[in-house]
């Protein structure tokens, strides 16, 4: 509010007075399509007064002149009040009341405000609503909010709150993990109406990855088998298959199979001839990626349904293995176990007693002549017409007597599909298996590769 002083005469005297507002500065929140009454309202001294509406340099009413044109909105009072209806955002700002006298008196001014509250819009920056990055780049999203008060700002990821330190309306973190792709919103809120949101697609770029649903399948000529490999890749990937090298052609027998993300390669009728290695091939503009799957006659590992000692050095076990064909004959695998000592192993080789096809073989086994109160160790392989399996886990059991130690009841993994091995074993263990098989063995010995470099680990831990 502004006054100003005025010297007049009064009975032959000159007394200074002033002249201002009755009217209070204010400031009018409200909501949109409201009506808004802004006063102004000067003392009168009985001297003519003409009063003046501003906004934004902009008249909007005017006492002294009965043509100006009013915006149909706006309604100035008889005491010099504004009156504005239908309110909107925009005529959110400051507003001018300009009291004007003669000009010994001058003109006093007085500032009013109009704060329109309204809901919040929002929208997303990048405007498409989607961003496409490559893997390990940085991603930058935002999201512009308007309303009256100013929206306060939360982001939701996959339709999860995400918990930041601070509000803001920008994200900026590095793409190092693909399953940052996804939805993010963000949700602007000021209490006035409904949030509003904005979503920003993320896809991150990476070449493709594989994951086999098993790396190594045991089947027997006459069945149908189904290769399985789940493929993950922005772009899509394109998938093609191997055999032992060679781009597989597909026939009424073999045939191939996509479902969502996981790409089959079936094979109906399964013949001696498709055993072998087929590798799942995904390609896309980032790279290549390949994988391997063993197609074989071989057994499945065996593993342990029981160990149960019965006697003092003496221990009974049963095992399991799955195998289509007859097994030939087992190796039963034992040593004493102590985590700071190193033992040899013991090797028996046990004839499976049996010619039942299968596919569930059992045996039964009594290993006698232990030594008491002592800790060992076991595994056993089986060997059907293909060739020897893969191990079965380590089972560590104890003679009557062994202070208990919960390590070494551990059933232990010592072979990892994932990781196929690479070097071969010693001369002596490789002879050692040739002369069980004789000359069937230097047939198989490729399938063997994986068995010896395990058992070679197991004679030097």
């Amino acid at each position: 509010m502004s006054s100003r002083w005025h010297s007049v005469l009064v009975f032959g005297i000159w007394i200074s007075s002033s002249w201002s507002f009755n009217s209070a500065q204010t400031t009018a929140r409200t909501y949109q399509n409201k009506t808004v009454v802004l006063p102004c309202h000067v003392d009168s001294l009985g001297v003519p007064t003409t009063v003046r509406w501003w906004k934004d340099d902009r008249q909007l009413a005017d006492s002294g002149d009965p043509n100006f044109v009013l915006d149909p909105r706006v309604k100035m009072w008889d005491n010099m009040s504004l009156e504005i209806s239908q309110v909107q955002p925009e005529d959110s700002g400051e507003y001018v009341c300009q009291a004007t006298r003669p000009s010994s008196w001058g003109h006093v001014t007085q500032v009013h405000a109009i704060e329109v509250m309204y809901p919040p819009s929002v929208h997303s920056v990048p405007e498409a609503g989607e961003l496409e990055v490559n893997l390990g780049d940085e991603v930058e999203i935002a999201c512009i909010a308007k309303g009256v008060p100013y929206p306060s700002i939360s982001w939701r990821m996959k339709d999860e709150e995400m918990k930041l330190l601070d509000e803001r309306s920008k994200l900026r973190f590095p793409a190092d993990n693909r399953s940052l792709s996804g939805r993010y919103t963000c949700v602007a809120d000021n209490g006035v109406g409904d949030p509003a949101t904005a979503a920003i697609e993320l896809r991150i770029r990476y070449k493709p990855e594989i994951e086999p649903k098993k790396s190594w399948i045991h089947a027997a000529p006459g069945m149908r088998v189904q290769l399985d490999c789940r493929v993950s890749a922005w772009p899509e990937a394109l998938i093609d298959w191997y055999f032992e090298g060679e781009k597989i052609h597909f026939s009424s027998r073999i045939v191939k199979h996509t479902a969502d993300q996981v790409h089959s390669l079936i094979i109906r009728n399964v013949r001696a001839t498709d055993y072998g290695y087929y590798q799942c091939k995904a390609s896309n503009n980032l790279g290549v990626t390949e994988a391997p799957i063993e197609l074989s006659g071989i057994a499945n590992a065996a593993f342990f349904k029981e160990a149960n000692p019965m006697s003092r050095n003496a221990y009974n076990f049963i095992w399991e293995v799955d195998s289509y064909s007859p097994i030939i004959e087992y190796q039963f695998w034992f040593r004493k176990y102590w985590p700071s000592e190193r033992h040899d192993w013991h090797k028996l080789f046990i004839p499976s007693g049996s010619e039942a096809i299968g596919p569930l073989h059992s045996k039964c086994f009594n290993l006698t002549g232990l030594a008491p109160a002592t800790y060992y160790e076991a595994l056993v392989l089986a060997r059907n017409r293909y060739g020897w399996s893969k191990p079965s886990k380590v089972q560590r059991f104890s003679t009557e007597g062994a202070p208990p130690h919960k390590e070494h009841y551990k059933v232990v993994e010592v072979y990892s599909e994932s990781a196929p091995a690479v070097v071969l074993g010693s001369p002596a263990l490789q002879q050692s298996l040739s002369e069980s098989n004789g000359a069937s063995t230097r047939k198989i010995l490729p399938s063997l590769i994986i068995l010896i470099s395990t058992l070679r680990y197991l004679t030097t831990t």
